[in-house]
């Protein structure tokens, strides 16, 4: 080599050569972080990451001749597509995926393979370790943990976490040496989600709301347990669902979170409404006869009001407990249209509840300046009106917690890694909507519901009990009337009845060939309820708790459930 050569190489085309050997000896590799896990109330997990191998390429480490032969092997390995790997192989490039979350054997293959120019990185993918439990509330991600349906999506920017990166060197060959690793820049993970679900109950829910809707063959269903002292959700389930794990394979409909995205008129639970208001207002007493019309109402027009059963002269509670349609239209006019509107709106119908959860639906309700002529004959008897499960479930709650509206949420707090708390729900009283003592006169009422009407389903033995059946004809298409033959099938209710604990709605769309609340939706609340508050620790005031040998223990705390103590000290209202 002249000296001439030598000051080209060493001088003038020094930094060019510097600059094309940095480029072929160094990597930059991105860090992915791990994504916050979403916990139950107790820290079970229901979101976390599994580690799992990705493949990536190093082009321009392949020389233009032996490109063919590489494709090809790479193809037998991984079931790539040619065209696919050519594209991907052929950009001037020092890192590009080829398979992203692949299996343990293909990267056991393509360890094989010995070649400087594959290489792999092990990434965090989101897993779902229980399966289809809280689907449409968890959501699920992309291949590169991006949220896109659900809590996954909503709280995306608090779950995603920060990525690193790996500024690496190569040798000659292509090998990483790690012992000259220039700059690292550590990935930041993401935040942890912990929820006021209970694990426990929701798999009962789950459980008991699957053999409903499969066992009377619905369209759908739903299902809501909620502490009515302080809001928080304890469990919500849907039907039909979806395993987040596999959401490739579901359909939009078992997707949707039906409880808080779908709007129904609710039927005959909506009564609960229309006699809180008339206590409330005090145009009635419990003891307040009405004419019930021999279960045929003609209210004019040609228009005809039927009830189930005929009855005569009721009671203000025997029309609650045989849910008379005629006795409680007559209840509702006792009150004045604006009156009674202002006692819907008290209530939560209408408007958002304010859950802590994207796509909720307002529901839908008339002031008395719109209403039609039957108006003042459907609403009061929940038609004409729309609602969703958690207005229905928190309307419950009313009566269960002595008369307030709470506001439901679902998010207990947002932690960082190291358990520093960035962000706290607390319980929150939106307003008083009836006296304290109306809402005990009607849970006495509802009582008698399930242990003499239409609620008989729902009694749990030992457990004081509470709760309405509803039966709604649906609205055929376009407005044209309602259905003969569909319904919505509902039940709400609360346990114990003296201190109610859990507040449950369960709703059934399009039932068959049994339809009526009582029958399809009441049971469910049974199945769930009794276990629950023998989970959270209330023992029934007769019940004998018995040893492993049969000896009584009468010294274990009575009715303290562990989780739900009543609205907590830190109360916003």
């Amino acid at each position: 080599m002249t000296f001439y050569q030598l000051i080209q190489l060493m001088v003038i085309h020094q930094p060019a050569l510097k600059e094309l050997a940095d480029k072929q000896h160094t990597l930059k590799i991105e860090v992915p972080p791990f994504r916050g896990s979403i916990l139950d109330r107790e820290g079970k997990e229901f979101a976390t990451n599994l580690r799992v191998p990705s493949i990536f390429a190093v082009p321009r480490l392949i020389a233009d001749q032996g490109r063919g032969v590489f494709i090809e092997k790479i193809h037998e390995v991984l079931g790539l597509d040619r065209n696919f790997l050519k594209e991907r192989l052929s950009r001037k490039k020092s890192f590009v995926w080829l398979k992203r979350q692949t299996t343990f054997e293909e990267a056991q293959k393509i360890h094989q393979l010995k070649t400087p120019v594959l290489g792999m990185i092990e990434e965090p993918r989101r897993f779902y370790p229980q399966g289809d439990l809280l689907s449409q509330i968890l959501g699920y991600t992309n291949i590169d943990n991006q949220g896109i349906e659900g809590m996954e999506l909503s709280l995306n920017k608090d779950l995603q976490g920060r990525p690193g990166s790996r500024i690496t060197r190569r040798d000659a060959l292509g090998r990483e040496v790690k012992a000259f690793e220039k700059k690292t820049v550590p990935a930041v993970d993401g935040h942890v989600v912990t929820l006021t679900i209970d694990q426990h109950i929701q798999y009962l829910t789950e459980r008991a709301l699957e053999r409903a809707y499969t066992r009377w063959h619905a369209k759908g269903a739903t299902a809501i347990v909620m502490n009515p002292q302080t809001g928080e959700i304890l469990a919500l389930a849907n039907r039909p669902t979806f395993d987040p794990n596999y959401y490739q394979k579901a359909s939009p409909d078992s997707r949707r979170n039906r409880s808080i995205t779908d709007m129904y008129e609710p039927g005959s639970v909506f009564k609960i409404v229309t006699a809180s208001a008339a206590l409330n207002e005090g145009t009635v007493t419990p003891e307040t006869i009405f004419y019930c019309e021999n279960g045929h109402y003609n209210y004019g027009g040609g228009r005809i009001l039927h009830d189930v059963h005929s009855y005569g002269r009721l009671t203000f509670e025997e029309v609650l407990i045989k849910s008379s349609n005629i006795g409680a239209v007559k209840i509702g006019a006792t009150l004045k249209p604006d009156v009674f509107q202002s006692y819907v709106e008290k209530f939560g119908f209408g408007k958002p509840t304010g859950i802590d959860f994207p796509g909720e639906a307002p529901g839908f309700c008339r002031p008395p300046s719109q209403w039609s002529k039957t108006s003042p004959y459907n609403i009061p008897i929940g038609h004409e009106i729309m609602v969703t499960a958690i207005q229905i479930t928190t309307a419950m709650a009313v009566l269960a917690n002595g008369g307030n509206l709470v506001k439901p949420y679902l998010i207990s707090r947002i932690q960082d890694q190291n358990g520093v708390t960035l962000r706290e729900n607390y319980p929150v009283i939106k307003r008083r909507v009836i006296r304290e003592e109306v809402a005990y006169k009607m849970r006495k009422i509802l009582e008698r519901v399930v242990n003499e009407g239409t609620g008989k389903s729902a009694k749990i033995d030992e457990i004081p009990t509470g709760g309405k059946t509803g039966t709604a004809q649906k609205v055929l298409p376009g407005g044209r009337g309602y259905s003969h033959n569909s319904f919505m099938s509902s039940f709400v209710g609360m346990a114990p009845i003296e201190e109610p604990q859990l507040v449950m709605a369960v709703v059934l769309d399009d039932p068959h060939p049994a339809y009526y609340g009582g029958t399809v939706s009441a049971p469910v609340f049974k199945e769930v309820i009794e276990p629950a508050l023998l989970y959270l620790g209330y023992v029934p005031e007769n019940a004998k708790i018995l040893g492993s040998f049969g000896t009584e223990k009468p010294d274990l705390p009575r009715n303290q459930p562990k989780a739900l103590s009543g609205v907590a000290s830190g109360t916003k209202g």
